[in-house]
């Protein structure tokens, strides 16, 4: 059985990819974990909406 959590970097502050837009506060694309609870196995993964973001930020900067 897999189950999905939120992650924390520092306090309440989510794990997040640094996509270099804004200016005051970085805005990035949240970094969540699945974890296989028979394993203990994890697996960092972006959600699909997020994914599309990260791509259209990416196609901005070439």
């Amino acid at each position: 059985m897999e189950k999905i959590f939120r992650t924390k970097s520092y306090g309440d502050i989510r794990l997040q990819l640094d996509t270099g837009k804004g200016k005051f506060i970085t805005k990035g694309i949240e970094l969540k974990v699945k974890v296989n609870m028979d394993t203990g196995d994890a697996s960092l993964f972006i959600e699909p909406e997020d994914l599309e973001k990260l791509k259209k930020i990416d196609s901005e900067n070439i």
